[in-house]
């Protein structure tokens, strides 16, 4: 499993952020990464775009959890086929509020293996 966090806590009460990682569908590659925060926070929204055309077949996912679970409305879904810069976002509804010194949680499945992506994930401090 990846983590990633933040080096310094210096975004402010309601000031907006975001969070780029790579993820991958590619075999042995899939992954769940957790994304650290020093500070509480809601996410937005999760954006990916295609950074390694995506195999056919079938769709990938990256789906978003937050320590209690997955997210309601938090599944990007990359269509089978999708080229290189598609673009595709979700805005989760529930279990997207991150506790301090807690994660938020990437997992990407594609049963067929093949393709990566640049998810941004985009946040606002809310504490």
């Amino acid at each position: 499993m990846t983590e990633y966090g933040f080096r310094d806590n210096k975004i402010v009460a309601k000031s907006k952020g975001i969070v780029v990682i790579p993820m991958s569908f590619e075999s042995g590659e899939q992954t769940a990464t957790k994304i650290y925060f020093p500070f509480k926070v809601r996410i937005d929204k999760i954006r990916s775009i295609v950074t390694k055309a995506i195999a056919g077949t079938d769709d990938g996912t990256i789906t978003g959890a937050n320590a209690n679970g997955n997210s309601a409305n938090g599944v990007v879904t990359v269509a089978a086929s999708s080229a290189l810069n598609t673009e595709d976002s979700a805005s989760p509804t529930s279990n997207n509020i991150v506790e301090a010194d807690s994660y938020y949680k990437l997992t990407s499945s594609k049963s067929t293996a093949g393709g990566k992506v640049l998810v941004t994930l985009e946040f606002t401090r809310i504490a």
